[in-house]
């Protein structure tokens, strides 16, 4: 195992200088590509920019960006200066911007735009610690740094990117081996970096990852994620996840594929058209935006188009349905697989992209319906689970054998356990060492050597984890039955309209639910039907689109027991959003947030029974 995550990156370099590292574009410019031996000299001259400014070895540095080569670049030249990391999401409250930087007392800040640079500088006379800010794309409409008109404390305060690299030139010249002997300082069990849990609920919280802590993680990750230098990822979650940061960031570092970035979220299927991927890490949320988009072709076919993809789907899943139950597939399935393949599964793949061929999600359960749809038209998609605490992956489904519903066994060198009261405890070298600066929460979260992930869960008897809800999410009606929330509201999210559902009935006789829903496909169902609406406001509060939610909400909860059924519904206007602090940074919906801005309809939607989903019989 390496040394630390700057001898990962030497090594790297030295083992592929003139091979591809990364792809990105510049002001809706094409993709262009840079080779690793450019990008290697792009973060030497950062980093000894970083030790020229002063920043020493185990003294923290700030990025607050969103996803780029930039953000990276960063993030290796404060890892190679020997000093810690510390990521802020850009779309970070003014408050919690001001906690991080203060508890971690981060001395340096990466800013990505001049929009963040004015979001920073809101807060910037209550962070003393700080003593630079580098602004990494100058501002916009051809302006300099000068023409921002920054108070005069400010202005010297704020550099960019292009004087950080010329500082770092200057004293590269006068002490060429400086970032070297740097890297060779550093050890497996000094702090990486800390990255702040946005958390559902309070304040944030500074979980310190080691070298070590990501590195052992990296040592198990090739027998689940099997990648290799020819492959393509598309990088488009936040970095600042743990997510997308191990298992994009570093172990893009170890392999030496091609890592491509997209220019937002928005432009994902855009950017996989034009880069074509291999392999993707995503949230469920994309994942069912590229199922929906898909889907809602398939729907829209003549009846014989529609009756052959459905009939391939059919032949695809049963045989993916074989795989995973280890039953050999008989003559007649395979003939029929094969003409599904040729005929329809084939285009379908090429229409999603014609290079993948792996989808790894984590950050929140998956749908299994769009699980087990892209593994029957071939695409291997299956999910993980992980925490901050635990340098993200304990668990992912192998793709040889992926199990919908469940986030698949252990890693190698992780332990996972089931207590007594059903949470999953973790051990091993991968977990965290502690929440930075406080010894009594990081107390509370152990068990000697175990840590509790405080999600809920079971496995089953080939080892697979199966995750049921999060501890203190878990319902207690006014009957003292427990309900687990995660798993309706998986099941409400099938319903094709449904984008967000978040379920309630804490201390109540029965269990009511806030949804969102998909515009246009909501839309595109009325037109369908005839119904009479003037604007999607209106359309919302149709009895004919309540009625058939509340059908297909029946249709699909027969499984549940009369307990779980969600009696009464509301559809909002638009989507929970991170700007107005119902989600988290990572797309996590605030339960507790949800229900308390919304008390007064979940006030009507117990008591109003003019609507009520009707219960079993």
């Amino acid at each position: 195992m390496y040394q630390s995550l700057a001898a990962l990156f030497t090594e790297r370099l030295q083992k592929t200088p003139s091979k591809i590292a990364l792809r990105y574009k510049e002001n809706r410019s094409l993709y262009r590509d840079m080779i690793w031996q450019d990008f290697g000299n792009l973060v030497s001259e950062m980093a000894f920019g970083l030790a020229s400014l002063g920043l020493e070895p185990k003294a923290p540095g700030a990025i607050m960006s969103n996803t780029s080569h930039l953000w990276i670049a960063s993030d290796l030249a404060i890892i190679t200066n020997g000093s810690v990391s510390i990521p802020i999401y850009p779309t970070s409250s003014i408050s919690d911007i001001q906690h991080v930087l203060n508890n971690s007392e981060a001395e340096i800040i990466f800013v990505q735009t001049e929009s963040l640079l004015n979001k920073l500088l809101a807060v910037i006379e209550n962070v003393p610690s700080l003593k630079k800010i580098i602004l990494l794309t100058a501002p916009a409409k051809g302006r300099s740094l000068s023409d921002l008109n920054l108070k005069e404390d400010l202005a010297s305060l704020v550099i960019g990117l292009e004087e950080l690299q010329e500082l770092g030139r200057t004293l590269k010249d006068k002490e060429p081996n400086l970032i070297d002997e740097r890297i060779n300082g550093i050890n497996s069990e000094e702090i990486a970096t800390i990255i702040y849990t946005s958390g559902t609920t309070g304040t944030p919280k500074g979980v310190i990852l080691t070298h070590g802590n990501i590195l052992n993680v990296l040592n198990d990750l090739p027998e689940t994620i099997p990648v290799t230098e020819d492959d393509t990822f598309l990088s488009f979650l936040p970095l600042s996840h743990v997510f997308e940061r191990i298992c994009g960031e570093f172990y893009w570092l170890l392999n030496g594929t091609v890592c491509a970035f997209a220019e937002g979220v928005e432009h994902v299927g855009k950017n996989m058209q034009e880069v074509k991927p291999s392999v993707m890490l995503v949230v469920p949320r994309i994942l069912d935006k590229i199922y929906s988009k898909v889907r809602s072709g398939i729907d829209g076919a003549s009846g014989r188009a529609r009756n052959l993809i459905d009939w391939s789907l059919q032949q695809g899943k049963q045989v993916f349905e074989h795989r995973i139950s280890d039953k050999p597939i008989r003559l007649g399935l395979q003939a029929k697989h094969y003409l599904a393949e040729k005929l329809v599964l084939s285009k379908l793949r090429e229409r999603i992209g014609s290079r993948l061929k792996l989808i790894i999600s984590g950050g929140a359960p998956a749908t299994i319906e769009v699980i087990e749809f892209f593994n029957a038209i071939g695409i291997t998609a299956m999910e993980g689970y992980g925490l901050t605490e635990t340098t993200a992956p304990t668990n992912v489904n192998r793709v040889q054998k992926v199990k919908p519903g469940s986030v698949g066994p252990a890693l190698a060198g992780v332990s996972v356990k089931i207590a007594d009261d059903g949470e999953i405890l973790v051990s091993g070298p991968t977990v965290f060492k502690g929440y930075y600066r406080d010894s009594e929460l990081t107390k509370s979260v152990f068990t000697g050597a175990w840590f509790h992930t405080g999600d809920i869960g079971e496995i089953d008897q080939d080892g697979y984890l199966k995750i049921t809800d999060r501890k203190k999410d878990i319902i207690v009606n006014s009957a003292g039955k427990n309900i687990a929330p995660q798993k309706i509201e998986a099941i409400l999210k099938t319903i094709p309209l449904v984008v967000q559902a978040i379920v309630f009935g804490n201390r109540r006789k029965t269990l009511v639910s806030i949804l969102t829903l998909d515009e246009q496909a909501t839309i595109d169902l009325a037109h369908e039907n005839n119904w009479s609406f003037t604007d999607y406001h209106e359309l919302i509060k149709l009895p004919a689109l309540k009625k058939y939610l509340k059908a297909e909400i029946e249709k699909r909860s027969h499984e549940l027991a009369d307990y779980e059924q969600v009696r009464n519904f509301h559809i909002l206007n638009s989507e929970l959003s991170v700007e107005n602090g119902e989600l988290t940074a990572t797309m996590k919906i605030k339960r507790s947030i949800v229900e308390a801005k919304y008390k007064d309809i979940l006030e009507k939607l117990y008591k109003d029974e003019s609507l009520l989903v009707s219960s079993k019989q």
